[in-house]
């Protein structure tokens, strides 16, 4: 997850259009696959695709609202903020997100 942050911020500026919704459906199979490879097995009725997403949601929000009581601005805040351009919205949502694996 530490390796996506960024990623995950960008697409967290758009405020949950299609292309961050994407990219959070890819993010969060990835990491259940990579977790079935390394032999951690979720289980499905604790633990339903959309519960995984939330907690990985969770720690992204975690670590935006530790950065904020800084006084660091980044994502949706920024955005709201007036810190990021139409311009600059554009052009992030024309990027497609990559995932990143860390590397074993």
């Amino acid at each position: 997850l530490v390796a996506n942050r960024e990623e995950y911020l960008r697409h967290s500026t758009l405020n949950y259009t299609v292309q961050q919704k994407q990219y959070n459906n890819r993010l969060t199979e990835r990491m259940l696959e990579l977790a079935a490879e390394h032999g951690y097995v979720f289980d499905e009725h604790d633990f339903s695709f959309v519960t995984v997403r939330d907690r990985i949601r969770c720690y992204y929000k975690s670590y935006v609202q530790s950065l904020k009581k800084r006084g660091v601005l980044i994502g949706y805040a920024a955005r709201k903020a007036g810190l990021v351009s139409d311009d600059e919205l554009e052009r992030s949502a024309a990027l497609a997100g990559t995932i990143y694996l860390p590397r074993a």
